[in-house]
């Protein structure tokens, strides 16, 4: 099979597409023909191996393949599977396992869940990690009249969350450069800033709400954009940024009268039906800002490293 394959931390010349066996299931597991695959930003950070973190988490690098957003159709069951059958389309979040930019992907079968008819692949593969993240950092929390800020609003789970936020009735405050500014007003977005323009933190602006995708700031600098019982989610960013969130926000908190922690998205098929539905129903709508053949995938990966895709990247299969 054809896979993108990782040997060592860099750029997209730390990748190349190879040929190579076709994985077996192994117990509990089942083998999936892959159709598409979402690309993250945890691809890109286990690919440059920066925030360390990506070393910490990301276990062998040399011939690694990456991807964990996984939709295709069930190729192999192994021993001890009920429940799924050959032939069946099925999405998946495989963290952990990944596989995912590759022909084919061999991960448990408890990770997996149907896919309903009349859902494209392409879709469907844009939904895993981001949707967990848009779900849990927007959908969970965020009610009508509240003041939301979304940082880094323009990749995978940026324009989710921001649906997310509108359709709950918030006034929504996004982030993200300006390559990324007409995607974000046509989404609903009340005000729209380009970061290397503006801080939005030196503006003296306090919002209820901020979900930071990718955060900068001192706990002590974010503590003044937040309203009086306001909460600030961080979900990625340097080390230093994670470590200090770690241990200090919720101190911060105590004493300011506001919270800020991190996002730990918990991984897996809970929520991945009500992320479908919600697609089917019309209520939420991935943006796709590329498709991407796998043989362009390395490049396309360091595009959307860059900042150079409005949207989500996701990567299909020459078959699907």
């Amino acid at each position: 099979m054809h896979a993108l394959v990782q040997h060592g931390y860099g750029g997209a010349e730390a990748l190349s597409l190879e040929n190579g066996p076709v994985p077996e299931p192994g117990p509990g597991d089942i083998r999936v023909r892959v159709m598409a695959c979402g690309a993250n930003a945890s691809d890109w950070e286990f690919i440059r191996g920066y925030p360390f973190y990506a070393r910490l988490a990301g276990g062998r690098v040399k011939g690694r393949i990456l991807g964990s957003d996984v939709c295709g159709t069930v190729d192999k069951i192994g021993p001890g599977v009920s429940g799924l059958s050959i032939g069946q389309t099925v999405l998946a979040d495989t963290f952990g396992h990944f596989g995912g930019f590759a022909e084919f992907c061999c991960a448990p079968a408890r990770l997996w869940r149907p896919v309903p008819q009349g859902l494209d692949p392409v879709i469907a593969a844009a939904l895993p990690q981001s949707g967990v993240i848009a779900l849990m950092g927007v959908a969970d929390r965020v009610r009508p009249g509240m003041r939301v800020l979304l940082n880094g609003a323009g990749g995978g789970s940026g324009p989710l969350a921001l649906q997310m936020a509108v359709a709950a009735g918030a006034e929504v405050t996004a982030v993200d450069n300006a390559l990324k500014a007409p995607l974000l007003h046509r989404l609903g977005a009340t005000r729209v800033i380009d970061y290397r323009a503006t801080d939005f933190a030196a503006e003296g602006q306090r919002y209820d709400h901020i979900l930071d995708l990718w955060g900068t700031r001192s706990v002590r600098t974010i503590r003044r954009c937040l309203a009086p019982g306001g909460l600030y989610l961080l979900v990625g960013g340097p080390m230093a940024r994670v470590v200090e969130f770690s241990f200090w926000g919720t101190a911060v908190s105590l004493l300011s009268g506001t919270k800020s922690t991190l996002l730990l998205a918990k991984q897996g098929p809970e929520r991945l039906p009500e992320l479908m539905n919600r697609v089917l129903s019309g209520n939420l709508a991935p943006e796709i800002g590329e498709v991407a053949a796998l043989e362009d995938a390395a490049l396309a990966l360091s595009r959307m490293g860059a900042g150079q895709i409005a949207g989500k990247l996701v990567i299909r299969m020459a078959e699907a």
